[in-house]
């Protein structure tokens, strides 16, 4: 069930460095479908939504998922959109293309991704983060090593892409947003 808009979301950035956008959608998203969250993956454009739903197809995991102007989107266990719809009653809210949100209600978890050696896209981010914060949301930023493992800032110890994305998919299951 989505979340009231009174609750401010926990959102997550992850910096990546080792893998290209499509591997850590592919990871972060298959781990949530596996435990039966309901996802609102946000396109920049109806070019890339496309290539999202082709993705999702041809790629083990196949992940079962539909477009916001198809058959059903309130049926879509991960609906693909241009917009935030939450027709399908998604608590997890993963951004395939930058954009900055203007409130996170409805959701328990944002996903944003940034690209690790982009400055500019990085000062974009930053603003992203600084916005977010200002809307009381609990932040996290998650930073790639060369070797594909995550690693949540101030920590040191490396996780696996694995338990990252399990991590996360046990904060939206159990609901540990602020």
């Amino acid at each position: 069930m989505a979340r009231s808009h009174s609750e401010p979301a926990t959102v997550r950035f992850y910096q990546l460095a080792a893998m290209p956008l499509e591997t850590a959608l592919l990871g972060i998203v298959g781990k949530a479908w596996e435990r039966g969250i309901r996802i609102n993956l946000l396109a920049g454009d109806g070019a890339q939504a496309q290539r999202l739903d082709d993705l999702f197809w041809i790629q083990p995991p196949f992940l079962p998922h539909g477009l916001w102007n198809g058959p059903d989107p309130e049926q879509q266990p991960l609906l693909i959109s241009l917009e935030p719809d939450l027709r399908n009653q998604a608590t997890l809210l993963v951004l395939a293309t930058p954009r900055l949100l203007p409130e996170s209600g409805g959701v328990a978890m944002i996903i944003d991704f940034l690209p690790g050696h982009d400055p500019a896209a990085l000062a974009r981010g930053r603003d992203r983060y600084r916005h977010y914060r200002s809307l009381g949301c609990r932040m996290e930023y998650w930073q790639q090593n060369p070797r594909g493992g995550w690693q949540l800032h101030g920590q040191q110890d490396a996780t696996r892409p694995d338990q990252a994305a399990s991590q996360l998919i046990e904060d939206v299951a159990g609901n540990n947003c602020k």
